[in-house]
C-alpha cells in the first residue's frame, strides 16, 4: 500500500509540473508503425524528419496510401522487440520471440471461427499486413540486433521494387534467433520466422490490379513452464541457466502458409478538363488458402516434469507424455463492391480518400483435424464500410459484420469520429460492440487423443467506448476508456476454460505528456491506470513508462540520444502462461511485484545508416535479491546488452 501511494505521488508530481518546465519546443515521439495496434501514435519532432517519396498501402484497399516514414531515432528504433515496438507495451515471458499478452487491457477483434492460440501474434506478417510500396527506385531496409550472445539475433528485411508491365515486387522479412544458454533459463530457446512476398500488377489504363501474396510464418519455441527455482544472487551458479524449471523438454510449434490473390476493376474516376476528379466504382475478389498447424509436445519425465503436472494433472492424460496436434485447413472467398472519391494528392503526392461505401460477402470453410476429433466448420458474413474524410480536420470510420452459417447472429459494429480544432486540440472517439462465439480452445481440448474437456458456453459479448483529447503543442494525449464484457471466457488456475455470467467492466485512463527541459533534455511519460471490476480479468493498476533522454547533433552530421528508459507497474497477481494450451491463465501463488526496470540507450544516425547500445535491466545490477517478472514465473535474465544497426538503400 505505501508502495503505491509512492508512486501515485510521484507521477501526480510529474505531471503536474506541466508547462513550468519547457524551456524550447518540445521534441516528441515518433509516429506509431504500421499493425502495432493501440490507441493514436504521436507525431515525430525530430530535428530532421527523414521522409522520402515511398508511400504503402494494403491489398485491402490499394487507394488509400500512407507515407513511409524512416525517422529512426525515435523510441521505435530502440524499442526493437515487437511487444515494445508499439505505443501500449504488452508482456512477454522474458525473453525476446516468447508468447505475449497486453498490459493495458485491450479488447479483442473476432470474425468467425478463430483456433485461440494468438500468442505469438505480434511476430508473425500474414498477407493481409503485407505492404505494397508505390515507389520510384528500388528500395531496402534492412536491420540487425545482437544480444549477449552470437546466437541470439533479430534481423529485418524490407524490399521492393518496380519492374516492366506495370509489375512490383515486394518483400518483408523477420526472424527472431533466441538460441544462446547462458543469458536465459534452461529450456527457454526460439526461432521465429516471419516472411511475407507479394506481386502487384497495375493495368496499363490503371483500370486493373492485382495482388499475389504467399506468406510463410513459423514459431518454434522451448517451453519451461516457468521458474521453479531462481539461481543463487551470487558464486559460480549464479547465471540464468543454472535456474530448475518446471519442463525440461517441451516444444512448442506453430506453421502458417498462405496463398491469396486479390484483385480490383476500376470503372469511372476519370478527370474533367478542369481537373477535378470523378467518382470510382470498384468490383473486388480475393481468394486466400491457408494452412495452419500447431503442436506441442512433451516426453513426461516423474523427477524434471512432475511439479507442472502436479499443479495441471488434466494436462497429463497419458503417463508417457502429452502431445497436442492441430491442423487447420481456410479457403476464403471474399466479395466486394466500393465507390469512393479520390481526393488531390498532398504534397507527396499520396493518394487519399475523401470517402468510402463498401459492401461485401465473405465465406471461409474451416477443415480441422485433430488427434481425437474432426471438424468443417462454414463461416459466412455480410460486411460493409464507410468512410468519410473531407478534410484533415474531419475523418468518420464506420465498419460492421454479421455472420451467417455456423456462427450465425455474430456480429461486430465499430465507428470512429476525428475533429481537429486546431490550435484548441483534437478530439478522436471510438466505439465498439461485437457479439462472438468462443474459440476452439475455449471449446474443447484434446491431448494425446483423448479429451480433456468440452464446454458449451454462450457468445461473448464485448463493448468498448473509448475519447482521445490531444493538444499536439503541449505534447499532450489523454484516453478515457471503458469496456463491458457478458459472457466472459477465461482460464482459471487449473488451466480450464471457463465462462462467468457475471458482467465485468474496465475503467482505463491514458495519460501521456512530452517535456523539453533545457540542455536538448527531454522527459517522455506515459502512464496508464485502469481497474476491473471482476477478479476473472487480472490487471496492474498502474503501468507506466518513462523515457529521460539528451536529443542532440554532434559535428554537424551525427543526431545522436543519450538516456534511460524505465518501466514498472504495482505488484499484482499476474497471469501464468500455460504452455500446454497456450493461454494465459489465472493464478494465486505468485505476486507479479512492483519493479523499476531500467534500460541504458544510446542511438546515433548519420545519413541513412542508424545503430543503438542498449543494456536492458540495468537495475538488476542494484536490485540483486529480486528479479523482474512480468508474466507469474517467467523471469526476465538479468543485464543483458544488445547493439542494433539498421541501414537504408536506394537503388
Amino acid at each position: 500500500m505505501n508502495r503505491t501511494i509512492f508512486v501515485i505521488s510521484f507521477l501526480f508530481c510529474l505531471f503536474a509540473g506541466g508547462p513550468a518546465v519547457w524551456g524550447q519546443q518540445p521534441t516528441g515521439r515518433s509516429g506509431q508503425p504500421s499493425g502495432t495496434g493501440g490507441a493514436n501514435p504521436r507525431e515525430q519532432g525530430e530535428v530532421e524528419v527523414d521522409t522520402f517519396d515511398i508511400f504503402y498501402f494494403y491489398a485491402g484497399n490499394p487507394n488509400q496510401d500512407i507515407p513511409f516514414s524512416d525517422s529512426t531515432l525515435g523510441d521505435y528504433f530502440r524499442q526493437y522487440d515487437p511487444v515494445r515496438h508499439r505505443r501500449l507495451d504488452y508482456k512477454n515471458l522474458g525473453n525476446l520471440g516468447s508468447a505475449h499478452e497486453p498490459i493495458v487491457f485491450e479488447t479483442a477483434s473476432r470474425r468467425g471461427f478463430d483456433v485461440g492460440l494468438n500468442q505469438f501474434s505480434l511476430y508473425l506478417t500474414p498477407g493481409s499486413e503485407l505492404p505494397y510500396y508505390r515507389i520510384e527506385k528500388p528500395f531496402t531496409l534492412v536491420s540487425y540486433t545482437m544480444g549477449s550472445q552470437q546466437a541470439d539475433g533479430y534481423t529485418t528485411a524490407k524490399f521492393s521494387r518496380n519492374f516492366a508491365n506495370g509489375l512490383n515486387y515486394t518483400l518483408d522479412f523477420k526472424r527472431i534467433s533466441q538460441l544462446g544458454e547462458t543469458s536465459q533459463y534452461p529450456n527457454q530457446n526460439t526461432r521465429n520466422t516471419a516472411l511475407a512476398t507479394g506481386l502487384w500488377y497495375h493495368g496499363k489504363r490503371g483500370r486493373y490490379d492485382g495482388f499475389f501474396s504467399f506468406a510463410a510464418n513459423t514459431a518454434e519455441q522451448e517451453d519451461n513452464g516457468g521458474i521453479l527455482r531462481e539461481p543463487q544472487d551470487e558464486g559460480d551458479f549464479s547465471s540464468p541457466s543454472s535456474a530448475e524449471v518446471f519442463l525440461a523438454d517441451a516444444r512448442t510449434r506453430h506453421s502458417h502458409r498462405e496463398l491469396s490473390y486479390t484483385h480490383y476493376y476500376r470503372f469511372g474516376g476519370g478527370q474533367d478538363t478542369l481537373g477535378r476528379v470523378h467518382r470510382s466504382y470498384t468490383v473486388s475478389h480475393r481468394l486466400l488458402y491457408e494452412n495452419s498447424i500447431y503442436k506441442y509436445y512433451d516426453k513426461y519425465a516423474v523427477a524434471a516434469d512432475s511439479g507442472f503436472y502436479n499443479l495441471f494433472p488434466a494436462f497429463l492424460p497419458d503417463q508417457r507424455g502429452t502431445r497436442f496436434y492441430l491442423d487447420h485447413r481456410r479457403i476464403e472467398n471474399s466479395f466486394q463492391l466500393a465507390t469512393f472519391k479520390l481526393g488531390p494528392a498532398n504534397q507527396n503526392r499520396a493518394r487519399n480518400q475523401r470517402d468510402l461505401l463498401e459492401v461485401g460477402a465473405v465465406h471461409t470453410l474451416n477443415l480441422l483435424e485433430e488427434a481425437g476429433a474432426d471438424s468443417t466448420i462454414n463461416n459466412l458474413f455480410l460486411t460493409g464500410r464507410l468512410r468519410v474524410n473531407p478534410s484533415e480536420r474531419l475523418l468518420l470510420n464506420l465498419y460492421g459484420h454479421f455472420g451467417l452459417w455456423d456462427n450465425a447472429g455474430d456480429y461486430r459494429l465499430s465507428g470512429e469520429l476525428f475533429f481537429d480544432f486546431k490550435k484548441v486540440g483534437q478530439l478522436r472517439l471510438n466505439a465498439i460492440n461485437q457479439l462472438y462465439s468462443p474459440s476452439l480452445m475455449q471449446h474443447r481440448l484434446y491431448l494425446t487423443e483423448q479429451e480433456v474437456y468440452r464446454n458449451n458456453f454462450d457468445k461473448t459479448l464485448a463493448t468498448t467506448l473509448a475519447a482521445t483529447y490531444s493538444l499536439p503543442h503541449w505534447k499532450l494525449n489523454i484516453t478515457g476508456q471503458y469496456h463491458l464484457l457478458n459472457n466472459y471466457i477465461y482460464f482459471d488456475t487449473l488451466g480450464l476454460s471457463r465462462q462467468t455470467g457475471i458482467p465485468i467492466s474496465i475503467a482505463q485512463l491514458i495519460v501521456e505528456k512530452d517535456f523539453a527541459l533545457m540542455w536538448n533534455l527531454h522527459l517522455d511519460n506515459l502512464v496508464a491506470l485502469q481497474q476491473s471490476s471482476e477478479d476473472f480479468i487480472r490487471l496492474p493498476s498502474i503501468y507506466s513508462k518513462h523515457s529521460f533522454y539528451y536529443a542532440g547533433k554532434w559535428f554537424q552530421v551525427l543526431n545522436v540520444r543519450l538516456g534511460v528508459d524505465l518501466r514498472f507497474n504495482d505488484s499484482y497477481f499476474g497471469n501464468y502462461y500455460n504452455p500446454v494450451t497456450g493461454q494465459f491463465q489465472l493464478q494465486d501463488r505468485k505476486e507479479v511485484e512492483f519493479y523499476p526496470a531500467a534500460d541504458a540507450f544510446f542511438s546515433m544516425r548519420v545519413t541513412k545508416f542508424r545503430a543503438f547500445f542498449k543494456w536492458e535491466n540495468a537495475t538488476a545490477t542494484f536490485i540483486t535479491d529480486r528479479l523482474f517478472y512480468q508474466t507469474a514465473y517467467y523471469g526476465f535474465p538479468s543485464s543483458v546488452f544488445r547493439i542494433g544497426i539498421s541501414w537504408r538503400f536506394l537503388n
